[in-house]
Order: structure tokens, then C-alpha cells, then sequence
């Protein structure tokens, strides 16, 4: 058996206002990811913005819930000199603070984003000097 960890996936800003919604596909993904040990990472700046735009207290012990997993770690902003990182991603993407934070985190530790729609994510990273990494979720209904 292999002892070498896949690398994480970090959660986009739109994913976690859908599990913040309850979307029962995706809350399934994140256990199944878990039960096979993918470490995913989500960024306390993204679940912020997920909860700004899905307020509500099932919506907070929703996203709560998922650093229950065992394999999902929580990003949180650490210091000034990561402050000045997240500003600098933010002046060059044109992305808010939330996704600024996913960006700067992947670009940091060279991990994909997962997100739902990718196209979003076309333009910001094209401003990148380093790509950004995607892996986009299929809609199981198209």
C-alpha cells in the first residue's frame, strides 16, 4: 500500500454556496472523496463569500459539517505577508476576495481547483504568470 498523499483539491467559492444550499450531489462527492482519502482544502475566505451568498443557520452547519471529514483541512488567512500575496492575486485576477484566496492557495501549493464551472476561471488565470489548475464538476443532468 502506498503511503504518498494525492495532492488536495481546493474547493471554489461556488461549490461550497451549493453545499451551503444543501445540493446532496455534491455534499455525496466530498464524503466519497473523504472515504478514498483526497485531502480537499477550503479556503475560509471562499466559505465567507459561500455563506454571504447563502446566508442562513443550516447553511453554516452545513459547510461546518465538512471539517468533520477527515481529509478536509480548513485554509484560513494567516499573517500580513499572505495578506499582501492575497492582494497582489486579487489586483491581477480581478477576482473578489473570495476566489482570490482559492487562487492564491493553488497557485501557492500547485493544487487544482474544483469548481463548477470553469469558464469563470478562463479569464483570471490567463492573468497568471503560473497556470492554474481546474478540475471542473460535471452537472449529472446535461
Amino acid at each position: 500500500m502506498s503511503d504518498q498523499v494525492p495532492t488536495p483539491y481546493i474547493l471554489d467559492a461556488g461549490v461550497l454556496a451549493e453545499i451551503a444550499r444543501g445540493d446532496a450531489d455534491l455534499i455525496g462527492l466530498v464524503q466519497d472523496y473523504d472515504r478514498v482519502g483526497q485531502p480537499l482544502v477550503i479556503s475560509a475566505l471562499a466559505a465567507a463569500g459561500a455563506l454571504l451568498d447563502v446566508a442562513g443557520e443550516e447553511a453554516g452547519a452545513l459547510l461546518s459539517g465538512l471539517t468533520a471529514f477527515e481529509h478536509v483541512q480548513v485554509a484560513a488567512l494567516d499573517g500580513v505577508e499572505q495578506a499582501g500575496l492575497l492582494a497582489q492575486m486579487i489586483q491581477r485576477t480581478g477576482l473578489d476576495p473570495w476566489d482570490g484566496h482559492v487562487a492564491a492557495l493553488a497557485s501557492m501549493a500547485t493544487c487544482p481547483v474544483l469548481t463548477l464551472d470553469r469558464s469563470r476561471w478562463e479569464q483570471p488565470a490567463a492573468a497568471l504568470d503560473d497556470p492554474l489548475y481546474f478540475i471542473e464538476i460535471a452537472d449529472p443532468g446535461e
